[in-house]
């Protein structure tokens, strides 16, 4: 199979793990009508955060982000990579500790979190551990098998909609756009790891703007599926509403009556994914940046791994939780400008200072 295309499937399962619980949530706090506009603006933000990050890729051909930081000298990759590594890891305490939460709420009620945060944690170092190629072959596999049967979920939930809860459709105001809630939101992007994957092939921008339209097409049911069902006035008071929205439905044909029993199951996947992806970048980083000779990328792995889980075991409830998960969204949306803008004028000045320089 192409490589673009398995690193499409893992754009996609990346943007579905990372937007599916607290995405709608931030919607329905942002706007009371028109929540499509707010989707629609975020998403046309992150495409063209997208096409610069592509661009400036292409005046590097076969080279990933760590290598063309290190063109800018030690120092300054060091600077700009360091930090990431530090959000990177947080994310991945705070990914895997939300995920364990939401999966034990749905059907492990009796179980207390650390049995399951250890099974994710040692789940997904392996994975990253046996590097970029396994990832894009689990991804291509969690695609198939899980994507569809969200689709289908999605639409069985459409038995309890009531369309009377869209309404008003049209927007009143672009008031959304100056709330720090919708700074927030722009952070729920999972295209940064694209830059590390660039070394194996060529990114276009084309491939993913397909990928993109299908997250979008993902952003608008998350959004609207919980809305449709219990309308603005009690989304707005629930905690993963889009969770409680499937939880609402109760289809005996189904392979398990209680669709939220399947969607924990999902979780699981795309959570192991988007985390070993990750660590993975994390290892690549650390190797490539210090290169200390009896330090092996995995062990770098195994190192950030074991300080994730110690930091996802501390975390001492839900609301701690939503909340460090609401900051490090917040340091997402520094690096998801940071990082691509400054490919972008790197590139272009290397490009005019050489004309002969080769572009991708």
């Amino acid at each position: 199979m192409s490589l673009k295309l398995q690193i499409g499937f893992l754009f996609i399962i990346m943007y579905v793990s990372l937007n599916h619980l607290f995405y709608p949530d931030l919607i329905f706090q942002l706007t009371n009508y028109g929540h499509w506009e707010v989707v629609l603006f975020q998403g046309l933000l992150q495409l063209f955060l997208i096409w610069i990050y592509i661009k400036g890729l292409s005046y590097f051909p076969q080279q990933d982000i760590i290598d063309i930081c290190l063109k800018l000298g030690k120092p300054v990759a060091f600077i700009l990579l360091i930090p990431f590594v530090i959000f990177l890891t947080a994310l991945v305490a705070i990914n895997n500790r939300l995920h364990t939460d939401v999966i034990i709420s749905i059907f492990l009620s009796r179980t207390p979190s650390w049995p399951v945060l250890v099974l994710l944690f040692f789940v997904t170092t392996y994975i990253a551990i046996t590097g970029l190629g396994t990832i894009l072959r689990a991804s291509f596999f969690i695609f198939f098998m899980v994507i569809p049967l969200l689709v289908l979920i999605t639409f069985t939930s459409f038995i309890n909609i009531d369309w009377y809860n869209a309404s008003p459709v049209w927007p009143l105001s672009l008031d959304f756009l100056i709330d720090k809630k919708f700074l927030y939101l722009m952070g729920y992007s999972a295209f940064l790891p694209l830059g590390f994957m660039a070394y194996k092939t060529k990114l276009s921008f084309g491939s993913l703007f397909i990928a993109w339209v299908c997250v979008m097409l993902f952003f608008l049911s998350s959004v609207y599926v919980p809305l449709l069902v219990f309308g603005q006035e009690s989304a707005i008071t629930l905690t993963f509403s889009m969770v409680r929205a499937i939880y609402t439905v109760d289809v005996d044909w189904f392979i398990l009556n209680k669709q939220s029993m399947f969607l924990g199951l999902s979780l699981i996947g795309f959570t192991i994914i988007l985390n070993a992806v990750l660590l993975w970048i994390i290892g690549r980083i650390m190797h490539k940046i210090l290169r200390w000779k009896k330090a092996k990328v995995s062990y770098w792995i195994i190192a950030f791994s074991v300080i994730a889980f110690i930091c996802a075991f501390m975390v001492p409830s839900l609301a701690w939780t939503e909340k460090i998960f609401l900051w490090t969204v917040g340091a997402q949306v520094y690096f998801m400008i940071v990082i691509p803008f400054t490919i972008y004028i790197y590139g272009l000045v290397k490009n005019r200072s050489n004309p002969c320089y080769e572009k991708g």
